[in-house]
């Protein structure tokens, strides 16, 4: 073979590779990538006025930080133990209007990449009821004295509630602070000796006086002293902007600083404060929104290993 020949066939050969390695590209360029953010779910799938909201966000490629937007507030996402599955534990205010409202996720990927997804929440109308309530006089139309005590008081449970702890302190879920049956209180209006409405934005467990109250979760004690319309009570910061709330109880058994484990006594119930009998006056928050504490507990959550339990 002469070299021309060989020329000739050389150059068919590379031609033809590169036909190849065209067709090759083409095809790979022309099949979709797969979204990193793969879904982006929640619980419970039908929340309404007052609802917690835990969201969970399925990723397809590793991530360094989530992070997302709700009802104007931010969530802060922490990666569990399958680092494809990131959570944000947020919630309804009460006072939210039903109807659609948008979650939105941004994803940090390791390539450098930022990816992002929006899902359409929609908010059902809470059914809540209302009641007359029978309470001392001095709880209806408190002294200037009393208004001075109860002025301090909500001073210190929003010194309480600004404490930002930003890694998740509970692990598992919540559990009933009580042995009693709650009643379905959350919600609803009630009228006070005839005179004055109030909304109860949290859930009452009849029980009588002296009945051992339990930490819902792990977290640290922000408060726990006298108030005027509360009596005993007791805040537990959860971390994440989540807190749980024990009030009129007739003994306190924590003190503010410490941490407590889930299911600890942290007191005994009773009838301080603001009541019409003995009973526990159980509340939740995120972020300033009180949320149906009794939802709370129904929610299916990750246990936490201490080195899962940080934001990202």
């Amino acid at each position: 073979m002469n070299c021309s020949s060989s020329r000739v066939i050389r150059a068919a050969l590379v031609s033809l590779l590169f036909s190849f390695a065209v067709a090759a590209f083409a095809q790979h360029a022309a099949e979709p990538h797969p979204d990193p953010i793969k879904n982006v779910f929640w619980q419970p799938d039908q929340p309404q006025q007052g609802s917690p909201l835990f969201v969970t966000c399925e990723l397809t490629a590793p991530a360094i930080k989530v992070t997302g937007t709700w009802h104007g507030k931010r969530l802060t996402f922490f990666r569990g133990e399958k680092p494809h599955l990131w959570y944000a534990l947020a919630g309804v205010d009460l006072d939210t209007q039903p109807g659609p409202y948008e979650v939105k996720v941004s994803a940090h990927l390791r390539t450098g990449r930022w990816a992002s997804a929006t899902k359409r929440v929609t908010i059902e109308p809470i059914n809540a009821s209302a009641g007359n309530v029978q309470v001392p006089e001095q709880y209806v139309q408190p002294s200037p004295e009393e208004q001075k005590q109860i002025a301090h008081d909500d001073l210190l449970k929003k010194r309480a509630f600004a404490r930002d702890i930003q890694r998740p302190l509970w692990s598992g879920g919540f559990a009933e602070p009580i042995e009693a049956p709650a009643t379905p209180s959350f919600g609803e209006t009630r009228l006070m000796n005839e005179e004055k409405t109030s909304r109860h934005l949290g859930t009452d467990y009849p029980a009588k006086e002296g009945t051992a109250v339990h930490a819902s979760n792990s977290g640290v004690v922000v408060l726990a002293r006298s108030m005027f319309y509360e009596g005993n009570i007791v805040i537990i910061n959860h971390g994440q902007r989540l807190f749980t709330v024990y009030m009129h109880l007739s003994r306190i058994d924590v003190h503010e600083g410490r941490r407590v484990r889930k299911g600890q006594t942290m007191g005994l119930s009773g009838a301080t404060g603001r009541v019409s009998g003995p009973h526990l006056h159980f509340e939740a928050k995120w972020s300033g929104s009180a949320v149906d504490p009794v939802q709370l507990v129904h929610l299916t959550l990750p246990d936490l290993k201490p080195e899962h339990r940080h934001a990202h």
